[in-house]
């Protein structure tokens, strides 16, 4: 059990008390207990700070918060110094609903916790933290290296993580691909990650701007016009950092882009605009492209009609022409995409590009898997999984989708070793495929020469 866990479970202890504190003689007259919502709701937000924002914990606070403003009256009173005596004919439906208000929102909090077991667990390479500045754009990064200093390093992984929760998210995958001889380069954004983390790994605040325009983007960017423009910017962002540095960064090659959402997009316009880029093979993950999308065009209006329209997204018209890929891709996504609403809707830009790359190119769906379960979301922000799960039957087992997700993205790049006959993996005993249990959805299309598409999920 986690210490957060403890905390929670503390504070229900207290939060309790005071709501079946009327009914009970022996500390009816302990006034002092009014304070507990006050008392717990201070604690929770220092909890925030010292642990990061939860999302499993809003509901309580925001029960506490409540809970809190009825009490006013009685605080007022406590400070005051006059004697408390309305408890003496207590609602016992008030505090039936308060308990099982209570009860939920524990729960959730409870349920949802995060296990910090499994990432304390984990075997993490070190990693180096420097800062990297385009002097042009004034842009700054902060860049994680987990080095591989061995002279047979089977090559570098460059990982764009997801804007939200940037490098913290991806740590336990980059930690694991490091594990099996590779050298693995991310970085933080400030100005666009949500948050970003510095170079001690302190979370750098972003702006309310940042997080409406993500959120917005990452809910509605593939439905409608404006949260497409606001998603169409968060491309444009990605696509400048991994030209820089890409140019700018010294790693040993081959090199293999690992991009998210926003990013993985923009990675996918790089490779297809930049045929002399050092980049051998890209993995796209939850990564629709957004800046191929075409909408409607308003009819052209005057005042609060045009304000209206401003206001009110437009309907998608149709994809546009999407890159042509002459570079092996693999694509991982939600196993939603086998539902034809998704398939059709979010996933259709992907699965273009997939069927009409001049290189292999693969889509894989873990089963069960959401959006946000092919990074260290799935272990630190279980709700949003249990949220925006996928479909089929979920695998309970803490870490396998972290673990399965490294594991595919190393079959990948291992099916592609394999047809390099200048590879620094043929001699290395550590280089075979890693096994994938579970169901996994592979789709792929038809450029197989020398290539089996199996190997992905280490058939």
């Amino acid at each position: 059990m986690s210490d957060l866990v403890l905390l929670l479970w503390l504070l229900l202890g207290l939060v309790g008390l005071e709501l079946v504190r009327p009914f009970f003689k022996s500390i009816r007259d302990v006034t002092g207990i009014i304070l507990f919502p006050l008392l717990v709701f201070v604690l929770l937000l220092v909890g925030q700070y010292v642990y990061g924002f939860r999302p499993e914990l809003v509901p309580f606070e925001l029960f506490i918060f409540f809970l809190t403003l009825f009490r006013i009256p009685k605080l007022v009173s406590l400070l005051q110094r006059l004697r408390i005596d309305d408890d003496k004919r207590p609602s016992i439906i008030a505090c039936l609903i308060g308990i099982v208000l209570l009860a939920i929102t524990g729960t959730i909090g409870i349920r949802f916790s995060p296990t910090q077991d499994y990432l304390a667990s984990r075997n993490k390479g070190g990693y180096e933290t420097s800062v990297v500045k385009n002097t042009d754009t004034e842009e700054e990064y902060f860049i994680r290296t987990y080095r591989q200093f061995s002279e047979n390093t089977r090559g570098t992984i460059f990982m764009i993580p997801p804007i939200s929760g940037s490098v913290e998210v991806v740590d336990s995958i980059c930690s694991l691909l490091y594990s099996n001889g590779f050298t693995v380069i991310t970085f933080s954004q400030p100005g666009l990650d949500v948050p970003a983390y510095d170079i001690r790994n302190k979370p750098i605040v972003p702006s309310i701007t940042n997080i409406a325009n993500y959120f917005v983007s990452f809910i509605a960017g593939v439905q409608y016009k404006t949260p497409n423009q606001y998603a169409r910017a968060l491309e444009a962002k990605r696509k400048q950092a991994i030209e820089y540095l890409v140019a700018h960064l010294e790693y040993p090659g081959p090199l293999y882009l690992v991009a998210y959402g926003a990013g993985g997009a923009a990675a996918i316009m790089y490779v297809a605009q930049h045929d002399d880029s050092p980049v051998v093979g890209l993995i796209n993950i939850e990564g629709p492209l957004y800046s191929v999308l075409d909408f409607k065009d308003g009819d052209a209006s005057t005042g609060f009609k045009n304000l209206i329209q401003k206001v009110i997204p437009q309907s998608q018209k149709h994809i546009g022409a999407v890159p042509e890929l002459t570079k092996p891709l693999l694509v991982l996504v939600s196993d939603s995409v086998k539902v034809s609403e998704q398939r059709d809707g979010r996933y259709a830009s992907l699965v273009r590009i997939i069927h009409q790359a001049k290189a292999p190119a693969l889509l894989v769906a873990l089963t069960g898997a959401g959006p946000f379960d092919y990074s260290d979301v799935t272990i630190q922000y279980p709700i949003y999984s249990a949220m925006l799960g996928g479909k089929g039957n979920r695998v309970q087992s803490v870490g396998y989708y972290v673990e399965s997700t490294a594991a595919l993205i190393h079959n990948f790049i291992y099916s592609l070793e394999k047809r390099d006959t200048d590879s620094n993996c043929k001699e290395e005993a550590a280089c075979s495929l890693l096994p994938v249990s579970g169901d996994v959805y592979v789709e792929y299309n038809g450029y197989l020469p020398h290539y089996n598409p199996q190997e992905v999920s280490g058939k």
